[in-house]
């Protein structure tokens, strides 16, 4: 696996001609165990622009079987100390990562940071992690880089793990009242925030709330009778650690 890792490597570096006008993104194939943590490094050159910016490079991941944890740098000493992501689940089972970095101009080679993961099910079969896009600042970049396998082994069955979702809100059409059930993977402040289809945000009580431990909760939302009017809205979750879910819902006054 780690010779398909290298070959992928120089045949993007032969496409580009040995320059990185195209960015290369590339994790490593391996193997893990259901239930096991692990660390996969995120392998890199890119060329980019003069001018210092925001440098995203987006993930996309099979969240059936991989949970992301967060990510590890190399300290002072990486290409991107000062590195930050989210986490969102598009639906049941493709996740998007991305990664955020100051980055001043210039050619860059080497490991970006550890993508940390832990499987989460699927004993005897394979999760898979995939370069979406690099963008610097508001230009995307052309992007040379391979879907990365991993092979997850059987072995005893393990606890469930905790998940950070947005699960249902009743009743459904809503009015003056919303019930929220959610999940989150690890104590701590989680924020919700509500938008009509309009983008009007509207003023949650409470907007913030501090959870004790993992596994579900609910919480009540109650709307006076000039906050909310019939249509849509999305409800939006952040936890602690960054991780960020959406759920639509439908208003009847």
């Amino acid at each position: 696996m780690v010779g398909r890792w290298i070959q992928s490597l120089l045949c993007a570096s032969l496409l580009t001609g040995g320059v990185a006008a195209e960015q290369i993104v590339v994790i490593p194939d391996t193997v893990l165990w259901q239930g096991q943590r692990s660390a996969l490094p995120i392998w890199v050159r890119l060329q980019l622009p003069e001018q210092p910016t925001e440098l995203q490079i987006s993930l996309l991941y099979s969240a059936q079987r991989l949970r992301i944890l967060g990510l590890r740098t190399g300290g002072a000493e990486s290409i991107c100390p000062e590195l930050s992501f989210r986490d969102t689940i598009f639906n049941g089972d493709t996740g998007r990562v991305d990664l955020l970095c100051p980055m001043a101009g210039g050619v860059y080679a080497g490991i970006l940071a550890w993508l940390e993961v832990e499987i989460l099910a699927g004993r005897d079969t394979s999760a898979w992690i995939e370069p979406l896009l690099v963008r610097s600042g508001e230009h995307e970049l052309p992007l040379v880089g391979t879907r990365a396998w991993i092979r997850i082994e059987g072995g005893m069955p393990v606890e469930p793990v905790g998940v950070d979702e947005l699960r249902i809100a009743v009743p459904s059409p809503f009015a003056s009242e919303l019930w929220v059930y959610y999940a989150v993977a690890q104590p701590g402040w989680v924020e919700f925030r509500l938008f009509s289809v309009t983008g009007q945000e509207l003023v949650l009580e409470p907007s913030r709330v501090y959870v004790l431990q993992r596994g579900s909760h609910v919480l009540r939302f109650r709307f006076s009778p000039w906050q909310v009017s019939s249509g849509g809205y999305l409800l939006r979750m952040v936890t602690e650690r960054g991780v960020v879910r959406f759920l639509w819902l439908l208003c009847e006054r």
